[in-house]
This record gives structure tokens, sequence and C-alpha cells, in this order.
């Protein structure tokens, strides 16, 4: 009888563990123990408990997270750290001061390092850095995600010669062995601030040193610093060494090519890539579409803004739309332009305005640009983008609308356009000493 109410019990998880929607979890959750009742194994109970707080903490409702809380507690099955772990993590998310609240309720016994590391990774993120280093040292036995979290936390809050520093005490005075992810981040966070060509690279050698494969992470951020360092040589070195590669490899190969105006090789490396039967994302569309509009590859851009979305069934960004009105723009195909900023299922935004009003303007097409005109002065202009004010001057004066040329001065006036075009400014920021940390 008990064998068979397990087997039982085992078919209502697995089918618990696949529950996508709160409501669905909550009934198999309480299908399951009204099936076993007061004897379920301790194993089951727990485990049953951790697959239904997945899609609660997922539907962002506090009030439901609260109410299956108390029935944790009542349960006494709070005593168990793969479920304090699990609510610890939902509540960070959703609400850091309750998740501070539970972590002080959460026996001592229960304390495993993953629930230390889930309440560090919340501490990261919604407090200071100081009580978050505070907490990182009174952990008693810390794992590399423990290191890991906080050296992120660090580069995270711009504090980057701090994270340097404390990225060397890694690997100076513990015993942790350092993975592809801690050098990612550092990786990552040093590329970011434009450190120069010779300290990233002291941390590409101390992977090599260490016989760390340039795995999904790493292998990432060591074709986007050599891209972004301007040697696509090594780039290239680095993406034929990844073992297995996947969308974020290619990816960061064909943003570096387009990047560098090699758009031919970034057209090139995408079909390759799906040919691979490799699926793009949205950020590979973005790099292979921004490639056909610097090389005029009107047709390809049309072909793959086309295969985004009928063969990958991927919902087309604000990116992706500016893309193509630039692309159409600049070939003078101002109908095109027009037609993808009317069908776009996000507002245009003011670069994308700019884009095709300044096509008209090269085009003398006043039609088409009299329709995007006042669309454009209704949106919000910040300092950057204030020159669109005498594009948009420039055209009505091209159509002979003075009065309009008058109207469009006196809002410049009113926004200080003609003094903030007329100033630059140079920010001088004190450089910080990174000398002591340099990875060796």
């Amino acid at each position: 009888m008990t064998h068979t109410l397990c087997l039982a019990a085992g078919d209502i998880l697995r089918a618990l563990r696949g529950a996508a929607c709160p409501s669905s979890a909550l009934h198999l959750y309480s299908l399951f123990r009204l099936r076993l009742g007061p004897s379920v194994p301790p194993d089951f109970a727990w485990s049953a408990a951790a697959f239904a707080l997945k899609p609660i903490a997922a539907a962002s409702s506090l009030p439901l997270l609260s109410h299956f809380h108390g029935h944790l507690l009542r349960s006494n099955l709070l005593a168990y750290p793969h479920v304090a772990s699990s609510l610890l993590r939902a509540y960070s998310l959703l609400s850091p001061p309750a998740a501070h609240q539970l972590f002080d309720q959460i026996p001592p016994t229960t304390c495993n390092i993953y629930v230390l590391n889930i309440m560090l990774a919340s501490l990261c993120r919604s407090s200071d850095l100081g009580s978050a280093r505070a907490f990182f040292d009174d952990i008693p036995d810390k794992d590399i995600v423990s290191w890991s979290t906080m050296l992120t936390c660090y580069f995270s809050r711009g504090h980057l010669a701090d994270g340097l520093a404390f990225f060397r005490s890694v690997t100076f005075t513990t015993d942790i062995g350092v993975d592809g992810v801690m050098l990612a981040t550092t990786l990552t966070a040093c590329t970011s601030a434009g450190l120069p060509l010779p300290f990233c690279r002291a941390i590409h050698g101390y992977a090599v040193r260490g016989a760390i494969p340039p795995s999904m992470h790493l292998g990432t951020a060591l074709i986007d610093f050599y891209s972004k360092a301007g040697r696509l040589d090594y780039a290239a070195r680095v993406f034929a060494l990844v073992p297995h590669r996947n969308v974020m490899h290619w990816t960061a190969m064909i943003c570096g090519l387009a990047s560098h105006l090699r758009n031919n090789e970034a057209v090139q490396m995408f079909e390759k890539m799906c040919q691979r039967r490799l699926q793009p994302n949205e950020m590979t569309f973005t790099a292979v579409l921004s490639a056909c509009v610097n090389a005029g590859l009107v047709e390809k851009g049309r072909e793959f803004f086309k295969l985004m979305v009928d063969r990958y069934c991927l919902e087309p960004n604000i990116h992706h739309y500016g893309c193509m009105v630039d692309l159409y723009a600049k070939a003078g195909l101002l109908e095109d332009a027009y037609e993808v900023i009317k069908t776009m299922k996000v507002e245009p935004n003011v670069i994308i305005w700019t884009s095709l009003l300044a096509a008209c303007k090269k085009s003398k097409n006043f039609e088409i640009a009299v329709q995007g005109i006042e669309k454009a002065l209704a949106l919000e202009i910040s300092d950057e983008n204030a020159g669109l004010y005498m594009l948009i001057s420039d055209l009505y004066a091209m159509g002979g609308r003075w009065d309009d040329v008058l109207k469009v001065r006196r809002l410049m006036d009113e926004h200080n356009v003609w003094k903030k075009r007329g100033l630059s400014s140079i920010h001088v920021h004190e450089p910080q000493d990174l000398s002591s940390v340099v990875v060796r």
C-alpha cells in the first residue's frame, strides 16, 4: 500500500515539477498532500514544497507567496534547507525587507551555504555595499558562489579598483578555484571601463595558465573584449577554440564584425550560424541588421527581418525597427521606411524619427516628412537629440512653410537649443590607481 502511494505521489511530483502557473502548482500540491496525508515521507514533502514555490515566485504576487509561507511554517517545512532557500530567493526578488526578516527566522541548523549565498545576493541587490561585505565576511565556509556574488556586487556598483583588489585576494589568499564565470565577470568589468589591452589580456593569460576553457561566459566575454579592443584576429582565435559554441558566442562574433564595418563577413557568419541550426536571439538580429544597414544590403535586411518574425517567432523591438527604418531611409526608400514606422508595435523614438526626417531632407521629400514632423515634435526631446529641432526647421523651410519655421525657432529658444548646441563639456575623472591589483 505504501509503495503504491509513493508511486502515485511520484507521478504528482513529476507533474508539479513541470507546473507553469501558480494555480496548477497549488492544485497539484494540495492533491499531493491529500493523497499522502500525515504519512508524507520527508524527502517527498520538502521536494513538493520546493517545486510549488517556483511558479508561485514567478507570479510576482507577494500575498500569494505570504500565504504559502504560512503553510510552510505550520508544516515545519522551513527546517529543510531547500525549502528555506527557495522561499528566501522568492522573497529577495519580490520584497528584500521580507527576505531579511525571513532570514532572521530561519534556524541556524538550516542556514547552509546555499541559504547564505541567496541572502548575500539579496543584500548585494538591495543594501549598501558595506552591509553586503560585512555579511560576506561572516560566512564561515565561503564557496565560489559566495566570492563570485560579492565580486559582481563591486563591479555592478562601479567600484572597479575594489573589485579587482577583491579578485586578487581570491587568487592569492584562498584555495578557491577561480572559474570561467568569475573570470568573465572580471573581464567584462574591465572591458566596460576601457582598461588597456595588456591589462585585460592578463586575465586571459590567467585562464590559459589555469587551463580554464573558454566556455559560455568566458568565451563570450573574451570575444567581446578583443572585438572592442580592435583585435578581431584574437576574437576569431578564441571563437575557434570554444569547444561547444552556442548562440552567445556566435552573436558576440557577429557584433564584433559589424562594429568594425566588416559587414559582409558578419552577414556570412550569421548565415553560417543558421545553417548549423542554432537559433539566433534578439541581439543576434540587431547585430546582423546593423551590418545590413552599414553595407546598404536592403534585400538581405528585408530577408533577415522576415526570418526573425516568421521562422524564429521573435517579436521585433525598437532596435530592430530602428535598423529597418535606417536601412530603407539610407537607400532612399522613404515610403518603405515610413511604412515600418506605421506598423511598429512599439512607439517610435526620437532616433527613428530623426533617421526618417534626415533622409527626407536629403531626398527633398517634404510630403513624407510632414507626416512625421508633428509626431516627432510631440515627443520629449532630450538635450542630446536637440538637433532634431534644426532638422525640422530646415524641412519646413524646404516646404515653404515659414510660419512653422518660426514656431520651431521659438521652441528652440524655449529649450535653449542654440546655447546647448554651441557648448561642449569635458568631464575629467580622477584615474583609479589600479597598479596594485593587476592580475599576475
